[in-house]
């Protein structure tokens, strides 16, 4: 094969098949990320040829970007971290550091205390701990967390995507405060 053929890229079937199926790439992947880091041009191109836009987010890793809505898996999983988030913002906790640097217990989640958490777990299609379990095994899958040990897991820096997307809707929630707090 040619050297400069762009199929000659670095771990390139690797690479696509975990893309494409949803899952992010980051420093902790090792030589997976480097391949892509290394190459980040000529992947993307490769990879927009195909159909596929290759992110890379600012925050150090990389990832396919579709078009549309969230599936209900998506879906589940940004409701999962609103919850997180909203509940560790009411404990006064420095909500990016603790995400960031806490391990986390499935027993300890606060997504299935109190109505109003369980009322938008239910409606989202997340039912009791079984649920839950299967939103952080498909959190894995996408590479958002990585779990330490059964029960536990702590989160991947991918999860940047889930604070975007808070501040996205926060941002649109209020868009007169910023107006106004701008001057």
């Amino acid at each position: 094969m040619n050297k400069n053929s762009p199929f000659a890229l670095p771990r390139l079937k690797e690479v696509f098949k975990i893309l494409r199926r949803g899952r992010h790439i980051c420093p902790e992947d090792g030589d997976l990320y480097w391949a892509v880091h290394d190459n980040l041009d000529s992947f993307q191109d490769l990879f927009s040829h195909l159909g596929f836009h290759l992110k890379a987010h600012h925050r150090d890793f990389f990832y396919f970007h579709g078009q549309g809505s969230l599936s209900d898996t998506g879906a589940r999983m940004a409701v999962f971290m609103f919850i997180l988030l909203e509940a560790m913002g009411d404990q006064g906790k420095s909500v990016e550091e603790e995400l960031m640097t806490a391990t986390f217990s499935l027993g300890d989640m606060p997504h299935l205390n109190g109505n109003r958490y369980r009322s938008y777990m239910k409606e989202a299609g997340i039912d009791g701990e079984e649920g839950l379990e299967l939103v952080i095994r498909n959190m894995e899958r996408f590479g958002f967390l990585q779990r330490i040990r059964e029960g536990s897991f702590r989160f991947r820096i991918p999860v940047y995507r889930f604070l975007d997307l808070c501040h996205d809707v926060l941002a649109e929630a209020r868009p007169d405060e910023e107006e106004e707090g701008g001057g």
